[in-house]
């Protein structure tokens, strides 16, 4: 019975310290660390091949508002969110706003099925090794960045958007809000 209870209380006791521990390495080092996407500062630049074979850059598009969608096309609420999407595009691109629908390390052949099953005609940018995603610190699909003209980032959500936090979200980032 006294073994039983010493063990209890050891494991009691390397509990409470790993949680310690824990809590210790959450304020001093993962607090310090950078985030990349952070509402009210500017986006970090990026360069990605499109799946036109075009390059698009972030910075490129300074002057228009910009949704940066982080997908993939095995993905459900991606899916759900996509004709939301391409219709906001369609309706917004003539109020200086664009979207770069970042892939996130698919294939070729994934990303033009998808794109023609939806009728995609957004850029989509192949993030063929993760590299932006990790940059970012994207850690979900769908992510969605609204990007203001001046390059700042005003809002991140993680999660399939309504058609209505679309419509809303984008009217808040255009040069011209209308």
């Amino acid at each position: 019975m006294k073994r039983k209870r010493l063990l209890l209380r050891m494991f009691i006791l390397l509990l409470l310290f790993t949680a310690i521990g824990f809590a210790l390495y959450q304020n001093l080092f993962a607090a310090n660390s950078k985030e990349v996407v952070q509402v009210n500062k500017p986006a970090a630049n990026f360069k990605l091949t499109q799946l036109n074979g075009e390059p698009i850059e972030l910075k490129q598009l300074k002057g228009k508002a910009v949704l940066v969608n982080f997908w993939g096309s095995w993905c459900e609420p991606c899916k759900n969110e996509m004709p939301s999407i391409q219709e906001a595009y369609n309706h917004y691109k003539k109020d200086k706003f664009e979207i770069v629908a970042v892939n996130v390390q698919e294939s070729d052949i994934a990303v033009k099925s998808f794109m023609k099953s939806y009728g995609l005609s957004f850029p989509i940018a192949l993030d063929k090794e993760g590299e932006v995603y990790r940059s970012w610190e994207i850690f979900n699909l769908p992510t969605s960045v609204f990007i203001n003209p001046d390059g700042i980032i005003e809002r991140n959500y993680e999660g399939e958007m309504s058609m209505n936090q679309l419509d809303q979200w984008i009217r808040d980032i255009l040069p011209n809000k209308s």
